[in-house]
């Protein structure tokens, strides 16, 4: 429940993207393109997740995020200079699959 919370864009992405089909997100883990802000932290406190990876964390939203699940919760920061190799590959029961990025 987001109502009277106050929503930055990030946690507006959030919200829209959990809301668009919330039953299947059971065990989830959460991948933010963004910083991570105080909002969407206080709104991922009260969700069922795992985990989460993002470029960046507030602080007090980092805060946040490592008090839940009693410390549980997975945090993880991506790497910003990541490059992402020009194909991927993927192996689905025994057939692989290639795509250009």
């Amino acid at each position: 429940e987001v109502k009277g919370k106050p929503l930055t864009p990030v946690a507006t992405a959030y919200v829209r993207a959990r809301n668009a089909d919330p039953m299947c997100s059971f065990g989830d883990f959460v991948a933010v393109s963004h910083e991570v802000d105080v909002a969407t932290a206080s709104i991922l406190k009260i969700e069922v997740s795992d985990g989460i990876i993002a470029p960046g964390f507030e602080p007090e939203a980092l805060e946040i995020l490592r008090a839940k699940k009693g410390g549980k919760f997975i945090v993880l920061q991506a790497d910003n200079d990541f490059v992402f190799p020009e194909m991927e590959y993927r192996m689905v029961g025994g057939i692989g699959f290639m795509q250009k990025r």
